[in-house]
C-alpha cells in the first residue's frame, strides 16, 4: 500500500511555539491550532484566559461526552454565538424539552421507509445536473455540487416550491455560514451567554433573505402542509401536550436545513470528487460498481449493491469530515478519560484529529477507502469514526446525507471521468465547515 494517496492535511503545531502565535494559527484555520499531544493522546487540557479546556481526539472520551454523560454537558457559549442568528430556535441550537420535541417532529422524515420515497427525487436531480454538463466541461467542485445539494434539498425535503429564488439562496446560505463560521479575535474572549455576536452588514443582509425565504415557505403551507419537511415542521406537536412548534421554531429549523442540509454533503461530494481526480484506480471501481448496477437503478433500495462506493464515501467523511469539532460545554462534574472535567469547563471534541492518529488507523492520512471493507465494525458506534457525531444528537439527517453522497457519486462516475492539476492539494480550511481552501478547478468528461 505504498502508492496510496496522501491527502490534504491542516499542519499541527510542532508544540514550541509560544501562545500568540499557537492563538493566530487557531484563529486562522482552527484545524492548524492544536499542538502533537492531540494526535498522540485521547485528551490533553489548556487553560486559556481562565478558562479550562480540554482537547479530546479517542472515541471512548467523544463517547462519555456525547453518550454516557450527554445531560451533563450543553453545547458550548461560542456555539451559541456561532449560530445564533441564524438558528437560535432551532434543532441546531436548542437544548433539553424544546430540544426532544423538535427532534421528534423531525425525525420522521429521515426514516428508511421514507428515503425509499425521497431516492428518485435525488435521482431526477443528479440527472439533471448531468443533462447541463453534457459531454463534458470544466467546473469549481465546490460550487458545482453546492448547487447540486441545494437542487436536492429543494425537491425532497422543502417540496420543490414554486417562485424559491435558488441562486439568492444558495449564495446568501454560505455568506451566512462564511460570516458567522469564520473565527474572530472577540470570539476567544469567554462572553456571557447570550451575548449577540455581529456577523457584519453582507453577513446579516443574507440573514435576511434566509428568514424571508423561510417564512414564504411556511406562510405558502398554512393551507396545505403536505408530508415533506416544511409540512411535518409546520403539523409536529408534542405528543404529551399537544403544543406545535411556534413559528420562530419552525422558521430557525428551516434555516439550519438550509444551512446544513446541502453545504456539508456539497463539500463530502466535493472531497470525493477530489479524491477520485487523484485516485484513478479508485475512480474505475467506482464506476464499474455503479454500471454493474445499471444508471438509472441506482437507488436507496440498491445502495447495499454500491459497497466499495459507500467505502469511498466513508474515507472522504474520516479524511475531511462534515463536524471537524464538536463544543460542549459541561455543567455537572464527571470524569472523561480518567480526568476530572468540572461545571465551566469547555470540551473541544476533535472528529478531524481522531480520524488521523496514527495510534487509530493504519495509514492515517492516506485515501484508503478499503479499509471500511477490510474491516466493516469501523462503522460501529464503539470505533473511532464520528463523522456525524454520536449520541441523542447524532446528525438527524445523516441517513439522508449519506444516500445523497453514494448515489451521487455513483451517477457522477458511472458516466464521468474527472481530473484535476496534478499539482491540486488544497488546504483544508475550517469555518462551521470544512472548505476546500481556493475551491476545485476540476474536468468531467463523459465518458
Amino acid at each position: 500500500m505504498t502508492d496510496l494517496f496522501i491527502a490534504p492535511h491542516a499542519q499541527p503545531l510542532k508544540g514550541t511555539e509560544n501562545l500568540a502565535y499557537a492563538t493566530w494559527k487557531f484563529m486562522r484555520n482552527p484545524l492548524e491550532g492544536f499542538g502533537p499531544l492531540s494526535y498522540r493522546q485521547g485528551i490533553t487540557s489548556v487553560k486559556h484566559l481562565g478558562t479550562q479546556m480540554h482537547i479530546v481526539t479517542a472515541p471512548e472520551g467523544m463517547n462519555d461526552i456525547l453518550v454516557k454523560h450527554t445531560a451533563k454537558f450543553t453545547k458550548s457559549p461560542i456555539d451559541a454565538r456561532i449560530l445564533g442568528p441564524a438558528t437560535k430556535e432551532g434543532l441546531l441550537s436548542v437544548h433539553g424539552k424544546q430540544w426532544k420535541m423538535q427532534r421528534r417532529a423531525v425525525a420522521p422524515i429521515f426514516r428508511a421507509r421514507h428515503m425509499a420515497d425521497l431516492s428518485p427525487l435525488v435521482h431526477t436531480v443528479v440527472d439533471g445536473f448531468k443533462s447541463r454538463l453534457g459531454a463534458g466541461r470544466d467546473v469549481e467542485l465546490n460550487g458545482a455540487m453546492a448547487d447540486l445539494t441545494f437542487d436536492i434539498l429543494a425537491k425532497a425535503l422543502l417540496g420543490d416550491p414554486k417562485g424559491l429564488d435558488r441562486d439568492r439562496l444558495k449564495k446568501a446560505t454560505r455568506r451566512v455560514v462564511t460570516s458567522a463560521g469564520t473565527l474572530r479575535p472577540d470570539d476567544l474572549i469567554p462572553w456571557p451567554r447570550g451575548t449577540p455576536r455581529p456577523i457584519g452588514p453582507r453577513g446579516y443582509a443574507a440573514l435576511r433573505r434566509l428568514k424571508s425565504a423561510a417564512d414564504h415557505l411556511i406562510n405558502s403551507r398554512q393551507s396545505d402542509a403536505g408530508d415533506d419537511l416544511v409540512g411535518l415542521l409546520i403539523g409536529a406537536q408534542d405528543p404529551k401536550t399537544g403544543q406545535r412548534l411556534s413559528r420562530r421554531e419552525q422558521r430557525d429549523n428551516l434555516i439550519g436545513f438550509f444551512i446544513a442540509g446541502h453545504e456539508t454533503t456539497a463539500l463530502t461530494l466535493t472531497w470525493a470528487l477530489y479524491l477520485m481526480a487523484m485516485d484513478k484506480g479508485a475512480q474505475t471501481r467506482v464506476r464499474a460498481e455503479a454500471r454493474a448496477v445499471g444508471i438509472d437503478k441506482i437507488s436507496f433500495e440498491t445502495l447495499d449493491q454500491l459497497p466499495f462506493t459507500r467505502a469511498v464515501i466513508d474515507e472522504t467523511m474520516r479524511l475531511f469530515p462534515p463536524a471537524p469539532i464538536i463544543n460542549r460545554e459541561c455543567h455537572e462534574a464527571c470524569e472523561v478519560l480518567g480526568r476530572a472535567i468540572n461545571p465551566g469547563d469547555i470540551l473541544l471534541l476533535c472528529p478531524y484529529i481522531m480520524h488521523r492518529r496514527d495510534a487509530l488507523w493504519e495509514n492515517a492520512l492516506a485515501f484508503d477507502p478499503d479499509r471500511f471493507i477490510r474491516n466493516p465494525d469501523l462503522r460501529s458506534k464503539a470505533a473511532p469514526f464520528m463523522p456525524f457525531g454520536a449520541g441523542p444528537r447524532v446528525c438527524v439527517g445523516a441517513s439522508f446525507a449519506l444516500m445523497e453522497s453514494v448515489m451521487g457519486l455513483a451517477s457522477l462516475m458511472a458516466e464521468y471521468d474527472i481530473t484535476v492539476a496534478d499539482d491540486c492539494f488544497p488546504r483544508p480550511l475550517m469555518t462551521v465547515t470544512l472548505r476546500p481552501e481556493g475551491g476545485i478547478k476540476a474536468r468531467l468528461n463523459r465518458v
